[in-house]
């Protein structure tokens, strides 16, 4: 081996030696540094606790960490705006123990509603009528804002009023900026196809509550048996006041369209999109239609090129306002038409109608508006145009 090759090896083993021995002394200076800023020169706040804070298994307080050496306080002290006592002035021997600061109000597991679900009850709206419509409750536990009208799959009418966070109530609409807070929702009981049957009400509930649990939202029912209990007994009551009169008018000749359309629209009625005339009242409700005896539709078409050979003036009896003389209006209008195409009043049998016995009719239609106002069900009015619908 030359000198050459044996500096090399010498050269490298003593390379070798100076970085190993300066690994070592790194290690040395890093342990040192560690002991140094690591070393405890105080007791454990936490493992050198008295034994009379720790906790025994019965008292459920928190237990918080206390310094050797502290004066026990009497009781623990929480920050006024938690518990808006009073705060009290701390031990000097003892250094206070900075609370961490939240940076985000954590919601309770179960939030409670805005309003109180079962108070809604008490709430008096224009649109729903206990005496007629199943009302369900629904209370938010935070504003929300609905992005359409939830729709319940039912026959029957539904109404749903929501309270804004305003505290107005109003119809519910999907509206940008508006929030609820609670809700009403309406469902009728009774109309002329009768009364609402227990499965449908029972899936009506069931949407309700979806609807509700969907927005986290306490709900409340009336009771339902008692519901449908009211709901039949008005049903029979309808039953025996629901009655519709039709008077036919049978002309000498048959009445050519365009004629009849300009006698009618002079005496104040209204072509409608059923086909019939309707005279209505002063409030826009219909108090008596004309049609035709064959049920053939009025529209501008047949009125233009049809003759008609009989027609039907029909009185809904429970729907029209001002009672009897509504009545008396109605048979007047007949008797000019048989003035002005000639003819005379006949029944739905084609016999004559006498003045003793339209007079019967007038007695009967006076004992049925009487009932009807002692069960405070007003002719013509709101309640009864939904239930005679």
């Amino acid at each position: 081996m030359s000198e050459l090759q044996i500096g090399l090896l010498v050269l490298g083993a003593a390379i070798i030696t100076l970085v190993f021995g300066f690994n070592v002394f790194q290690e040395w200076r890093f342990r040192r540094k560690t002991r140094q800023a690591f070393a405890r020169q105080h007791s454990d706040v936490l493992l050198d606790v008295p034994k009379n804070h720790v906790r025994d298994g019965v008292k459920a307080d928190r237990l918080e960490p206390v310094f050797p050496g502290a004066a026990p306080a009497a009781e623990r002290v929480e920050p006024a705006s938690l518990n808006n006592k009073p705060s009290q002035p701390a031990d000097a021997a003892a250094p206070a123990i900075a609370e961490p600061q939240r940076t985000e109000e954590i919601p309770p597991a179960h939030a409670e509603p805005m309003m109180d679900v079962n108070e809604l009850k008490l709430v008096d709206l224009a649109w729903l009528d206990d005496s007629l419509d199943f009302i369900a409750d629904i209370a938010l536990t935070a504003p929300h804002a609905l992005t359409s009208v939830p729709r319940f799959n039912t026959t029957r009418r539904v109404q749903m009023i929501g309270c804004t966070e305003q505290g107005r109530w109003q119809p519910v609409e999907a509206l940008p900026g508006v929030r609820y807070v609670a809700f009403r929702i309406g469902l009728q009981l009774v109309d002329r196809s009768g009364v609402l049957s227990e499965a449908d009400l029972g899936q009506f509930c069931q949407q309700v509550t979806q609807f509700a649990d969907a927005h986290n939202a306490a709900v409340s029912f009336p009771h339902r048996h008692e519901q449908l209990t009211a709901a039949r007994a008005l049903d029979q009551f309808c039953a025996e006041v629901d009655v519709m009169i039709g008077i036919n008018i049978a002309p000498s000749a048959p009445i050519d369209g365009s004629r009849l359309r300009d006698v009618v629209e002079a005496a104040g009625f209204m072509l409608e999109p059923d086909g019939a005339f309707h005279y209505l009242s002063e409030h826009g409700n219909t108090l008596y239609t004309l049609t035709a005896a064959d049920q053939t539709p009025f529209t501008p078409h047949t009125l233009l090129d049809k003759p008609f050979a009989a027609l039907t003036l029909v009185y809904d009896v429970p729907r029209v306002e001002g009672g009897v003389a509504s009545f008396d209006q109605a048979l007047a209008f007949a008797r000019s038409l048989t003035h002005e195409f000639g003819g005379q009043l006949v029944d739905d049998n084609s016999r004559p109608l006498t003045d003793a016995g339209l007079a019967r009719i007038r007695q009967q239609l006076a004992q049925i508006y009487e009932r009807m106002q002692e069960r405070e069900l007003a002719p013509g009015g709101e309640a009864a145009l939904r239930l005679f619908a």
